[in-house]
């Protein structure tokens, strides 16, 4: 994952083309989801807020042939704090899997919360 001035832009690939497909779907349906507001994970605080605040930010993503490529950014400075958290948490995901995804995922300490 690396920072841009708005947000971040994350890369996830698999040289399994099989794993590589699953990236893919996974990527497209989270997006899915936002766009409707249809969240999951609601014991998480920055899942929680991601989908309150899921007016304030824009989600790309563009397949790769290994993967895709996700630029997830906002005008607001708040929301951006959020974004960037969210960031590095799915990329703890990844890294540590079932371990790190069954934790709560922390809000940056500035962040103000839309979500009660």
């Amino acid at each position: 994952m690396s920072e841009l001035p708005d947000g971040i832009r994350a890369v996830t690939e698999s040289d399994d083309p099989a794993l590589a497909g699953l990236i893919r779907a996974h990527a497209h349906e989270m997006h899915r989801r936002l766009g409707e507001g249809f969240g999951l994970r609601h014991w998480d605080p920055a899942f929680v807020e991601i989908f309150a605040r899921r007016d304030k930010l824009r989600l790309e993503v563009t397949d790769t042939p290994n993967g895709v490529v996700i630029e997830e950014t906002s005008d607001d400075p708040n929301v951006v704090l959020l974004i960037r958290a969210h960031g590095a948490v799915v990329s703890a995901f990844v890294r540590s899997g079932g371990r790190a995804a069954s934790q709560p995922s922390p809000l940056p300490e500035d962040y103000v919360r839309a979500a009660s």
